[in-house]
């Protein structure tokens, strides 16, 4: 069998369908992947718009010049869709007319002129035109999964630069009559474009799968229930923030904070309002602390504190911080306003510990004695000054 143009269009039709079988089936092993599904789409839409144009001569013009083209033209939408989810609607009020003046102008050239050349011509700007936004898209910032995004990028810059190509020589050397008949440069350009779809596809699913492997990571690392680190997470940074202290000689505190009395919430309201408390608490913990410090849940009602840099009375003062932030106001838990207070021992690196089991042990025991005292304060490990008068008077409950 001859290769042909029109073979060549067949073969992309079968490629972009199973493209967009697979894409449209991905979702289902990646829950949340609408990047993916967006493309599905456009691939289909493309193969669609392939099959007419494979179909010239058997369809009428109306199919197989005007809806096929068009067809080929909305898959681009769904390309911008796919890239961009976040920024579709405003650019494809854009996208949408290109479209619409590209019909037009194409009707025109079909129906009025019967020129070949200039039908190409149009069509070529038009998808140069609509690869623009998507290409924007992928490089612009943040800047995460950069080398997937360039790769996805440079194939779809592909696309429009060869069809801008295609159209100079269109506009230079005309074109055959029949868009399915010998012609090198329709071939080679067609050709072009299948190729750039293809890896463009492909660069897609790479982008997707980077995302699913930092979401897994991000999984890994964060507590689902209140969104701080978890206990694996926080030793890691403890690591990395130790190896900083001792390299600049700074200092380093832990904080351990127990919600006071907290069974008596999960046994009055239930188990998910104490869930909404925790994730209540680690909010007002969040917003007390200083950029630099590091929340963890360390298990059950228990949060831990990392501050970098801190010796003892800072420790003592950004604990305390904390502790009066919480105790400030009820929680909020619905329709419910529940009053609570929390309990800290704090321990300094090479005061009360030179390493975590030690400085653990006597931020544990401060804390145990934070809650022997009466709760709602916070106390140092032995070892550290004394706390200040204020830091041991608890705040009235309720």
């Amino acid at each position: 069998m001859q290769l042909d143009l029109r073979t060549l269009l067949i073969v992309l039709v079968i490629l972009y369908a199973c493209l967009g079988f697979v894409c449209l089936l991905l979702p289902f092993r990646i829950p949340g992947s609408h990047a993916v599904t967006s493309w599905g789409y456009g691939m289909l839409t493309l193969a669609a718009g392939m099959t007419g144009i494979a179909l010239r001569g058997v369809l009428p013009d109306l199919v197989s010049v005007i809806l096929a083209n068009a067809l080929i033209l909305v898959s681009f939408l769904f390309v911008l869709r796919s890239v961009s989810p976040g920024r579709v609607q405003g650019a494809s009020v854009f996208g949408w007319s290109v479209v619409a003046a590209s019909m037009l102008l194409l009707s025109y050239a079909t129906y009025l002129q019967s020129g070949m050349p200039i039908r190409i011509v149009i069509l070529s700007l038009a998808m140069a035109l609509l690869v623009v936004q998507p290409v924007l898209a992928l490089i612009a910032p943040p800047r995460t999964n950069r080398r997937a995004k360039f790769f996805t990028a440079a194939c779809l810059g592909g696309i429009g630069l060869t069809m801008l190509v295609r159209a100079g020589l269109a506009t230079q050397w005309g074109a055959h009559a029949d868009l399915l008949g010998p012609d090198f440069v329709q071939f080679a350009s067609i050709l072009l474009f299948g190729v750039f779809g293809v890896l463009s596809t492909l660069g897609v699913m790479w982008i997707e799968i980077e995302n699913l492997r930092a979401d897994l990571a991000r999984l890994a690392m964060i507590d689902p229930l209140t969104e701080t680190l978890n206990r694996r997470a926080f030793m890691l940074e403890y690591e990395r923030e130790l190896s900083r202290c001792t390299r600049e000689k700074t200092g380093l505190a832990l904080a351990i904070f127990d919600l006071d009395h907290f069974k008596d919430v999960n046994d009055t309201y239930g188990h998910q309002v104490g869930d909404q408390v925790l994730r209540r608490v680690a909010d007002t913990l969040r917003e007390s602390l200083r950029g630099h410090d590091v929340l963890g849940r360390y298990g059950g009602e228990e949060f831990a504190l990392l501050m970098p840099g801190a010796d003892v009375p800072a420790a003592l003062a950004g604990t305390e911080r904390v502790r009066l932030a919480v105790g400030e106001k009820p929680i909020e838990a619905g329709p419910l306003s529940i009053p609570l207070t929390v309990s800290a021992g704090v321990a300094a690196y090479g005061v009360n510990g030179s390493d975590w089991e030690s400085l653990l042990r006597s931020a544990d025991a401060a804390l145990y004695e934070a809650k022997r005292g009466g709760r709602n304060r916070t106390v140092a490990a032995q070892g550290a000054p004394p706390v200040s008068a204020q830091s041991t008077v608890p705040l009235p409950v309720g």
